[in-house]
C-alpha cells in the first residue's frame, strides 16, 4: 500500500494490552512484562472511546481501515462488542472496514453470536475477524502459543462460521482470515493448516463472506536480527510445500511474496522515509496517540487524545519532525527509529513525499531524498 493524501492509513485502536496468551513470537506476554509501554497495563475506557470516535467522524478522518487490537488480545475488554458496534454507525463513509485481530480463546459461542447480529445490524460497514491461530496440532499451540486452546479456538471459529452462514441474505461483508505465523516451531504445520480450513469452510457454509487463510512472515524485533533467518524460513518452507497464492475452494490463500522490512530486503538504495509516520497511528489503551505500531515502548507519543483531537495531535509541529527527519535520512534523530529495520509493508513514493513537501514550502529537500532512496 502506497501513502496517499486521501486518508490517514491504517488506524489501530488498543482496546487492552492484556492477553491471555504467551506466544513465543509476542516477547512482552512470552516474557510476562509487567508493563508493555512502559505505563500501566489496562483497558480502554468506553467513555474516552466514545469521545474519540465521535471526534474522528465530526472531523472527517478518513482511514483505510480501523484494526481493534495492538498489544493485547481485543477480547479481553467486556465492552469489546459495544465498542465496534458504536464504530460501525458513526465512520460509514470514512473507513472501508473495521478489522478485529483476535486468538478467539474467550469468544465464546455466544460472543460470536453477537458479533454476528452487530454486523446484520450493521451492514454498511463491512466487518473483517482475524483469527491468530498459528497451529494445527495441540502440541504444536501449546509450543508456539503457551497455552492448551486449539480444540476450544476451533469450536468458537467454527460457530461463527455457521452463524454467518445463517444469515438470510446473500451480500455478506462479515469476512474471515485465518492466520498462521510461520516460525520455528510451527513450519512443518503450514500444509495441514491450509488444507484444514479449506475443508473446514467448504463443509460448514464458507460461501458468505470473503474467507482468507493468510501465512505470515514472522516479525522479529521490528526487522532486527534473527530477521533475515525467519525470512529465509519462510521463502524455504513455502517453496518446500509447494504453496500458491490465490483462489482455493473455500478461500483466498495469501502468501508474503516481499519481506517486511527493509533490513532484509534485495533491492538496491537507501532507506526510504517510514510509512508508518503517515500510515500507521495507533491510540493506545490509555488515549494517547502513537506515530508507530512496532514503537512498543511508546516513545513517539503525541500525546492524549483526552485534551487533543486527532487532528490537531496528527498534523502537529512535532509530527511534522519526526517526518522531515526521515526524509533527511535523520534515522536516529528520533528513538526508536534508529533501531528499526525500516517498515516495508507500505511504501513512501518520491511523489508523495514531494507533494508533502510542497504543501510545506520545502521542496529543496526533494532532490536529497530521491537520490538516497534510488542509491544515486
Amino acid at each position: 500500500m502506497d501513502v496517499n493524501f486521501e486518508n490517514f492509513g491504517v488506524l489501530q485502536i488498543e482496546p487492552t494490552d492484556f492477553c491471555n496468551l504467551k506466544c513465543k513470537m509476542c516477547t512482552p506476554h512470552a516474557e510476562g512484562f509487567k508493563t508493555i509501554h512502559d505505563v500501566p497495563k489496562g483497558s480502554m475506557d468506553l467513555e474516552l472511546y466514545r469521545d474519540i470516535i465521535d471526534n474522528l467522524a465530526r472531523d472527517r478522518a478518513k482511514f483505510d481501515h480501523i484494526i481493534f487490537q495492538w498489544l493485547g488480545d481485543p477480547s479481553l475488554h467486556p465492552d469489546l462488542e459495544e465498542m465496534v458496534g458504536y464504530a460501525m454507525a458513526k465512520m460509514v463513509g470514512l473507513v472501508g472496514y473495521l478489522r478485529i485481530d483476535t486468538n478467539a480463546v474467550v469468544l465464546t459461542p455466544k460472543r460470536m453470536d453477537q458479533l454476528v447480529k452487530l454486523y446484520e445490524r450493521h451492514r454498511d460497514l463491512p466487518l473483517l475477524i482475524v483469527f491468530t491461530l498459528d497451529a494445527v496440532t495441540p502440541e504444536t499451540y501449546q509450543l508456539v502459543k503457551g497455552a492448551d486452546h486449539l480444540e476450544r479456538v476451533r469450536r468458537n471459529i467454527r460457530h461463527f462460521i455457521r452463524a454467518r452462514a445463517a444469515l438470510p441474505f446473500e451480500d455478506v461483508r462479515l469476512n474471515i482470515q485465518l492466520q498462521f505465523v510461520l516460525q520455528n516451531g510451527n513450519s512443518h504445520e503450514v500444509g495441514q493448516f491450509v488444507d484444514y480450513w479449506q475443508r473446514t469452510l467448504q463443509c460448514l457454509g464458507g460461501g458468505k463472506g470473503h474467507n482468507e487463510i493468510m501465512i505470515k512472515r514472522l516479525s522479529v524485533g521490528a526487522g532486527g536480527e534473527g530477521q533475515l533467518a525467519a525470512d529465509k524460513l519462510y521463502e524455504k518452507t513455502v517453496a518446500e510445500q509447494g504453496l500458491v497464492g490465490g483462489d482455493g475452494e473455500a478461500a483466498t490463500l495469501c502468501l508474503w511474496s516481499s519481506r517486511p522490512w527493509e533490513s532484509t530486503s534485495e533491492g538496491s538504495g537507501g532507506r526510504q522515509a517510514c510509512p508508518g509516520l503517515w500510515m500507521t497511528p495507533v491510540i493506545r489503551h490509555d488515549g494517547h496517540l502513537m506515530m508507530c505500531c512496532v514503537d512498543l515502548k511508546g516513545e513517539l507519543d503525541l500525546g492524549s487524545l483526552r485534551e487533543h483531537t486527532f487532528m490537531e495531535l496528527w498534523n502537529s509541529t512535532e509530527a511534522d519532525q519526526v517526518r522531515l527527519a526521515h526524509i533527511r535520512g535523520e534515522f536516529s534523530t528520533h528513538p526508536p527509529c534508529g533501531d528499526c529495520g525500516g517498515i516495508n509493508w507500505y511504501n513512501t513514493p518520491t511523489e508523495f513525499v514531494g507533494e508533502w513537501l510542497k504543501e510545506r514550502g520545502m521542496t529543496e529537500l526533494l532532490d536529497g531524498y530521491s537520490r538516497r532512496v534510488s542509491g544515486g
